[in-house]
């Protein structure tokens, strides 16, 4: 029934206009008429309309073959309005010509009507046709909006890879000459890390638990390069990491905080996880390495961006004084 009802929304609607139409005037014209009639004409609109439209249906899908919007816009319309005027002619000659020839009615008012009618039914079904297109070019521009950001999203992700090798490769390089132990920790952590990149690579969410898992690695390792200057405290239950959240998405929150804030012993990070409501919250305190101050902030941008097509939920960012908060909606 809905999609019945959407197909045909310019039909019904123009019949529903002609209908009240007809019974205003009917009212004005004669006041005292009975509502059987009222009925009876009503009904004859119900059938005049369909018929019409069906024949005018008929020329605007022909013309649209042989004239396209698309190619002759203004011609179309004076072409397609000219040919219902003249279809509708022909119609009411054989009606009132050969079936009806002594009907006691005025040919100037029942010209008139259907001159009216066939305007009316052409501009409707006119503007069904752009109506469409508009729709599908929104649906057509969200598709390509989409791809551009998955696209933008994977050149982020892949953006990533690089710069956390070789962070990773540089202190690998100091573990293996001082801690050899330490150093064959880092390397189990460091193949769990890409593993779960790999494994995952073509996928837009994962499970919360599934990013955990993985994250335990990747802080690992950060932990091992920067000891306890750097310090990350989650805290989410059970029943929260059921929910689903964008690939990698909590990996660059912690690296983006890494690479713009001092991480020392004297001026160590805190990175906080956790979930409120249907938010994970990811929290740092500020203490901003001088050279990033004017950061341009695009891989948040885009992640940003992400979300607006996963769900209808914002990406929350709170940037104060002494802290910088982003909150992902969980999916």
């Amino acid at each position: 029934m809905k999609s019945f009802l959407r197909k045909n929304i310019w039909r019904i609607a123009t019949t529903l206009i002609l209908v009240i139409a007809g019974w205003v005037v009917r009212q004005a014209m004669a006041p005292d008429i009975k509502l059987i009639y009222h009925l009876f004409s009503s009904l004859i609109v119900i059938v005049g309309t369909q018929v019409v439209w069906g024949i005018q249906a008929g020329i605007h899908k022909l013309l649209n073959k042989w004239l396209p919007f698309s190619t002759y816009l203004y011609l179309r319309v004076i072409v397609q309005l000219c040919a219902g005027l003249l279809a509708m002619y022909l119609l009411r000659l054989l009606i009132f010509g050969v079936f009806f020839p002594n009907a006691p009615v005025s040919l100037a008012l029942v010209t008139l009507i259907n001159s009216l009618v066939s305007i009316l039914v052409n501009l409707a079904l006119m503007s069904e046709q752009f109506t469409a297109w508009w729709v599908e070019s929104q649906v057509r521009a969200e598709r390509l909006e989409k791809e551009k950001v998955q696209v933008q999203y994977l050149h982020l992700k892949n953006q990533v890879d690089p710069h956390f090798l070789f962070n990773a490769l540089t202190s690998l390089d100091s573990l293996v000459k001082t801690e050899p132990d330490l150093a064959s920790q880092f390397i189990g952590h460091m193949a769990k890390v890409y593993r779960y990149a790999l494994q995952n690579r073509d996928r837009e969410v994962v499970s919360l638990h599934t990013e955990l898992s993985f994250l335990e690695h990747y802080i690992s390792l950060q932990k091992i390069r920067f000891g306890p200057a750097l310090g990350i405290d989650i805290q989410i239950d059970k029943m929260q990491q059921e929910k689903g959240i964008a690939m990698v998405s909590l990996q660059m929150l912690i690296d983006n905080a890494i690479k713009h804030n001092e991480i020392h012993a004297e001026y160590p990070l805190r990175i906080s996880i956790f979930v409120e409501g249907d938010y994970l919250y990811v929290r740092n305190n500020k203490q901003v390495r001088r050279q990033l101050l004017h950061s341009d902030k695009r891989g948040l941008q885009q992640m940003t961006q992400l979300y607006t097509f996963l769900t209808d939920r914002p990406v929350l960012v709170r940037d104060e004084i002494d802290t910088f908060t982003v909150a992902l909606p969980l999916l």
